[in-house]
């Protein structure tokens, strides 16, 4: 039988997370299934996630905004996983015949490095001076959120940033306008991409899934 081609990556990722270290998580994506795309993981523990866990929102935006097709990997960006726990996360891209597949990717919690240097600033009277805890830690760019509930977390931060609150009193009067334009940004995150979105995001906007499709469409013919 052939195999796969994640198949051969498999193998890289119990290997990589022993040399590496158990601060490391390795990931093996499959960009093809993304309601459950983690089909391989070595220390889960550092993000919570295991094997069958949701695509993010950083892949869905490279997967919306094709991203993968003009660079081979992305190094050194910001990763978040509760609680409030910062990872240095590093992404390569794995493609077969022109199209995205797969990702193999490297979280590095930066938890003992950032204890690391307020101990060092606190014994060298640095935290005197006015830098914080975690300046320069991870380098800046865009930031992955490691989350079991991708769709709701998408949904709230975009419904922030259009009108400022996600409380549902707020959601409740949402202008047509407003829910156009949350729509928009949804898309644009790749969001609709997912299973199960449309209904998810008719719920959270209070209007129907023929709502959605409608508003959708309207943004496709200014676009």
């Amino acid at each position: 039988m052939e195999l796969d081609i994640l198949d051969y990556y498999k193998k890289l990722v119990d290997f990589l997370g022993e040399v590496l270290g158990e601060n490391a998580e390795v990931v093996l994506r499959d960009c093809r299934k993304p309601n459950h795309d983690i089909i391989a993981i070595a220390n889960g523990h550092v993000s919570g996630r295991t094997i069958g866990a949701p695509i993010t929102d950083f892949t869905l935006s490279v997967l919306a905004n094709e991203e993968w097709k003009e660079k081979d990997y992305v190094v050194n960006y910001e990763g978040k996983a509760a609680p409030d726990k910062r990872l240095r996360a590093s992404t390569y891209f794995i493609r077969e015949e022109g199209k995205l597949v797969g990702q193999l990717c490297i979280n590095i919690d930066m938890t003992p490095y950032e204890q690391a240097m307020e101990s060092i600033r606190q014994l060298s009277g640095m935290g005197l001076m006015g830098q914080g805890p975690h300046s320069d830690i991870v380098c800046s760019g865009p930031v992955e959120n490691f989350s079991e509930d991708v769709i709701g977390d998408m949904m709230k931060k975009a419904v922030i940033s259009v009108v400022g609150s996600s409380e549902p009193k707020v959601r409740e009067r949402l202008t047509q306008q407003e829910k156009i334009e949350i729509i928009g940004e949804l898309s644009q995150a790749g969001l609709f991409q997912l299973k199960g979105a449309v209904g998810a995001v008719a719920e959270y906007l209070c209007c129907s899934e023929a709502s959605v499709y409608r508003y959708q469409s309207k943004l496709q013919k200014k676009s």
